[in-house]
């Protein structure tokens, strides 16, 4: 004989391992500006949001890297209530920094500096 309940609560379990399991490999998202150091692993995968409302009209970019041991994968906007998200990987060991500027047209409004510790 065919268990509802018993089917039923084992795809609840299922679902929450899944969700579980996706969060786990979700990158970690970075909130320390300068001064403030921000350690990470080398291989690790972190994301930087930043608010970006784009009938403002002003967009943030990446100013400069020193690119000695973190490389952008890219940036993706997620609407104006959830900003852009820069996602980066950290390729070896050593600091490094990142510099963001918002834009409108081709005034600087605002700058941003993380500064990373791979180990």
């Amino acid at each position: 004989m065919f268990n509802y309940k018993h089917n039923i609560k084992g795809g609840k379990g299922a679902i929450l391992f899944l969700l579980f399991l996706l969060q786990a490999c979700a990158p970690n998202t970075i909130h320390n500006e300068a001064p403030m150091v921000n350690e990470i692993k080398s291989g690790e995968k972190f994301t930087i949001i930043l608010p970006e409302n784009h009938t403002e009209q002003s967009f943030w970019r990446t100013k400069e890297t020193n690119g000695k041991c973190i490389e952008q994968l890219n940036a993706i906007w997620h609407g104006n209530e959830k900003g852009v998200y820069f996602n980066y990987l950290a390729v070896k060991t050593g600091v490094d920094t990142i510099h963001l500027s918002k834009l409108k047209r081709q005034d600087t409004l605002e700058n941003k500096k993380f500064i990373f510790q791979v180990n």
